[in-house]
């Protein structure tokens, strides 16, 4: 089993090419959205997510210590897309504070979709240097042998963790209050935000989408919004590296299947 959280579908395509023949491949936010008590059982477990700022999403923090596990291999998969830095470690941190006691933690290189910082077309060019294919069929081999591994971090990748920290970006849902803005005048009422957003917290009002917070998920900074948007209304507060770049979603993934992965209504 593999569950996974994604914004432009890194990790809905990372979460399929791990998965052996006919194993089940869940959605962390329509986990999250289904209520109950969330238990999961198998020979092996999987958590696949995107690192930001090098840490664990806040929905899928929430997730991981609000489950329980059984399985005898509890494995996790952190992608990135620039440095990983001490992204395993403080996983593994995150992991054991929940009680969690995880076999194997690696990081994977993906396409960084954090447009602040990265121009798209210039991601989209480096997708064969990346080497993700291969990386994949190497953690898939690792996981079917069982392998305990967790990844080594250093010092000098603990300094950039620091480093990233020391610009005061905060990533937490209520830090995030006015990291998107959403332009009315641009804004075409499609509800593709709203499907797309992992936490729900886009809606529609009046034929135009706005930001709100639903069923106590907030802004994991995942940009899915601002990715799918068809008409460019949504704007984030850091800025855009190449606002004239075709904005980004995994090329193996759909729209529709994103839709689907993180049950926006």
């Amino acid at each position: 089993m593999i569950l996974y959280f994604t914004g432009t579908g890194n990790c809905l395509y990372a979460a399929r090419k791990l998965a052996a023949e006919g194993e089940k491949v869940l959605s962390i936010p329509q986990e999250m959205r289904r209520g109950g008590e969330l238990v999961y059982a198998d020979d092996a477990i999987g958590i696949v997510y995107p690192a930001y700022g090098h840490m664990m999403p806040d929905m899928v923090r929430e997730f991981i210590n609000r489950a329980s596990f059984d399985a005898p291999y509890l494995y996790f998969v952190c992608t990135y897309g620039n440095r990983h830095a001490n992204a395993a470690e403080l996983c593994l941190e995150n992991a054991r504070a929940a009680g969690l006691n995880p076999a194997y933690v690696t990081t994977l290189l993906m396409v960084d979709n954090w447009l602040p910082n990265f121009d798209m077309d210039e991601q989209r060019a480096r997708i064969p240097e990346k080497k993700i294919g291969e990386n994949l069929a190497c953690i898939r081999a690792d996981v079917a042998a069982r392998r305990q591994w967790i990844e080594p971090v250093t010092d000098e990748d603990r300094a950039a963790h620091e480093q990233f920290m020391s610009l005061g970006l905060r990533f937490e849902p209520s830090a995030l209050g006015d990291f998107l803005t959403i332009d009315p005048e641009r804004c075409i009422g499609c509800r593709i935000c709203a499907k797309v957003c992992p936490a729900g917290c886009v809606a529609l009002e009046g034929g135009k989408a706005v930001r709100s917070a639903q069923a106590g998920f907030g802004c994991n900074a995942c940009l899915a919004c601002m990715h799918a948007c068809p008409a460019r209304a949504i704007a984030c507060a850091a800025g855009d590296k190449n606002p004239e770049a075709p904005r980004f979603r995994n090329e193996r993934v759909t729209l529709a299947e994103l839709q689907e992965a993180n049950g926006g209504c």
